[in-house]
């Protein structure tokens, strides 16, 4: 999946993931306050906070450039120190419960105060331009009803120049999104990058890209988590980079937590990534570990893309369980629902275990015979998978080392998807050059020219 649409985006640009210490809360912590009791405590909690602000601390999560293996960016993400509020009923032995950051906004949201939160912690962020790493961008996030408040306009706009800094609009709450273009046309004439964050769950749907226009388009971690082995997911973050490339968008992918999401994202030319796989929230800025370049390092060396007919294979190759022994394997791919090969004891493929429902065992072995090395291209690839016996002719195909050792799978819909993205890139407006994402807001999101 190769798209030169997502593999032009390789400028600095922010992917995101959703870590429990968002800027802006996420939609799966608890509830927040509906009773007078619950109310009352955390209004009074928001109180202390905003009269205490040093309890606020921020904590910086990279964003990672995966063609030039080094962190592009930083997302600032709050931590905040205090307790919540006790429990009404609650035992008067029973200490405050820690909050984590999603609870504090909850609660700020179901009071109507997320714009006294959010201008509180978009204060402190912008206030770390000064310290960003030279050639990365700092991105900070807001609601887009926080974004209609004057209050957190003032913090915004009040910050002078906003170049090197991506105001994410978060997916929190709903609004109408004619209603935010007044706000954004002004940020983005103090020099700021506009993304939309979380697209493809809740209100980040497709009319709010068409509106907003974002420069830069996060894919939800939801769409990112087993994507390897989900070829809907797949697709849908094809979609996505192909509608994001339309509007001259860049395309960024979040929550990335394996090897195998890392690989798939690689393969399909997404260039920039966000998760713990990679890096931590840490309240400095980082640098990659040598861990994460290890990471980084995996897959790289098999040739770039030269066109529909030149991509190598082995960049849609991902790994998949494999077993020493056929019952086994039978019994996970059986249980699983996935694909698992096996291996002998030098790890060389002998036999795929396929789920299959018009077997009476649920699954289907069949021996590897036709394997391809990653430095194949993709056409060859094709053409070896549809010379394969009609029964075999849609099982995964097996990629192997020059040693014969196992490297990974590829479905065969994934080679199709592939060479149809390759063929509809390379011609028309689809097929731009990479060169224009280096000036405008590639260099402001920059700080400055590339």
């Amino acid at each position: 999946m190769s798209d030169p649409r997502l593999r032009h985006r390789r400028a600095p640009a922010p992917p995101v993931e959703r870590a429990a210490g968002e800027l802006v809360a996420g939609t799966t912590g608890p509830a927040p306050p509906t009773g007078t009791a619950d109310a009352a405590g955390w209004s009074e909690r928001l109180d202390a906070l905003l009269a205490a602000p040093e309890s606020l601390r921020l904590v910086l999560h990279p964003l990672v450039d995966l063609a030039a293996a080094r962190v592009a960016g930083h997302e600032v993400l709050s931590r905040v120190d205090l307790p919540a509020p006790a429990r009404s009923g609650a035992p008067a032995h029973e200490a405050p419960a820690p909050a984590g950051p999603e609870r504090w906004f909850d609660a700020a949201r179901a009071l109507g105060r997320a714009a006294e939160l959010d201008a509180l912690v978009l204060r402190r962020a912008v206030g770390l331009r000064a310290r960003t790493p030279h050639g990365q961008f700092l991105t900070v996030n807001a609601s887009p009803t926080s974004l209609l408040d004057g209050r957190v306009l003032d913090v915004l706009l009040g910050a002078g120049d906003l170049s090197g800094v991506v105001l994410e609009v978060t997916e929190h709450a709903d609004c109408q999104p004619e209603a935010l273009l007044e706000p954004l046309r002004a940020l983005r004439a103090r020099g700021a990058v506009v993304a939309l964050d979380d697209v493809g769950t809740a209100h980040s749907g497709l009319l709010r890209m068409a509106v907003l226009r974002p420069e830069v388009v996060k894919v939800d971690l939801q769409l990112v988590r087993g994507l390897e082995g989900d070829v809907v997911r797949r697709t849908l973050v094809q979609l996505l980079g192909e509608c994001a490339g339309r509007l001259d968008a860049w395309v960024v992918a979040e929550g990335v937590e394996t090897p195998a999401e890392l690989d798939v994202l690689r393969g399909m030319g997404v260039p920039l990534v966000q998760g713990h796989l990679l890096a931590r929230p840490e309240p400095r800025f980082q640098s990659l570990s040598p861990r994460a370049l290890e990471h980084l390092r995996r897959g790289t060396g098999r040739g770039g893309p030269a066109g529909p007919e030149g991509r190598r294979a082995g960049d849609l190759a991902r790994r998949t369980k494999t077993s020493r022994s056929l019952p086994e394997a039978a019994g996970v791919a059986g249980t699983e629902r996935t694909t698992v090969v096996v291996v002998d004891v030098r790890d060389v493929p002998v036999a795929l275990v396929v789920p299959d429902e018009r077997d009476p065992s649920g699954v289907r072995s069949v021996p590897v015979d036709v394997t391809f090395a990653p430095e194949d291209t993709v056409h060859d690839v094709a053409v070896r998978a549809v010379a394969r016996a009609a029964g075999a002719r849609f099982d995964p195909l097996v990629c192997t080392d020059a040693t014969g050792r196992f490297v990974g799978v590829v479905g065969v819909e994934d080679v199709v998807l592939d060479l149809a993205s390759g063929s509809r890139s390379s011609t028309g407006a689809a097929g731009r050059s990479a060169a224009r994402w280096q000036p405008g807001a590639v260099a402001r999101a920059r700080g400055g020219a590339p």
